[in-house]
């Protein structure tokens, strides 16, 4: 049977009946399709029914399974980003459930020079398009990869903003924990860190340094960020 798996990118997996696969969701709209009996037993095994979020985003302040899949990323705005809006992007799934086959497809708006630049427990790893087909990935398998996005907006009151997400692991109608951590960095000569929404709160830890922001994020639901920026230094 096939499950898409979707994030930001988005993973596609094809997997037999008896696969135990982490279901994963950040931006994509595709369908879900039904799960085998055994895929329903091991999220019911994480979670009771009752417990299953429907949705609403909220933070852990315990992480619960320390090898979770973790998407991991650093962006580099530089002085170009400014006028362009385009972004370097560095971007690790780790802790890779094992699957045959997978696709792991990027779904920004805007994306160029997309290149494989690591992989871990990953037999192939070939970029076609805005995705990268992989085979033979093992258990706590990984993969980074580098691209540009264009992600970064100049608002009317002349701030800019870092948009990233909706970030969210779905299975069926239950959203599960997930860990997600970004690392920001800009010149600093020309525009200073102003805000972080959500605020920084038990689950979603944030640290400012000059020329980076950087946030540490725990939760189930739904989780959208923008980083605000006001110009000069």
């Amino acid at each position: 049977m096939t499950f898409p798996v979707f994030s930001n990118p988005c993973l596609v997996a094809q997997v037999t009946p008896r696969t135990r696969l982490l279901v994963v969701l950040l931006i994509c709209t595709l369908p879900v399709v039904a799960a085998t009996e055994s895929e329903e037993e091991w999220f019911a095994e994480e979670e009771s029914t009752e417990s299953v979020n429907e949705g609403e985003l909220r933070f852990l302040e315990t992480a619960p399974d320390p090898v979770a899949l973790h998407s991991e990323s650093r962006i580099r705005i530089t002085p170009a980003s400014l006028e362009s809006g385009w972004v370097d992007l560095l971007q690790c799934y780790r802790n890779l459930d094992a699957v045959p086959k997978v696709e792991v497809v990027f779904d920004y708006r805007e994306m160029r020079g997309l290149a494989v630049v690591g992989k871990r427990g990953v037999g192939k790893a070939e970029v076609s398009g805005q995705s990268v087909q992989l085979e033979d990935v093992s258990k706590q398998a990984s993969l980074c990869i580098e691209a540009q996005v264009r992600n970064f907006y100049r608002q009317a009151d002349g701030s800019y903003v870092l948009r990233n997400g909706p970030y969210m692991r779905k299975f069926l109608d239950g959203y599960y924990p997930f860990r997600v951590s970004l690392t920001a960095s800009y010149p600093q000569e020309l525009v200073r860190f102003l805000r972080i929404s959500p605020r920084a709160q038990p689950g979603f830890r944030v640290e400012s340094t000059p020329g980076v922001i950087a946030f540490d994020a725990w939760f189930e639901g739904r989780l959208s960020t923008g980083i605000h920026f006001l110009p000069g230094a």
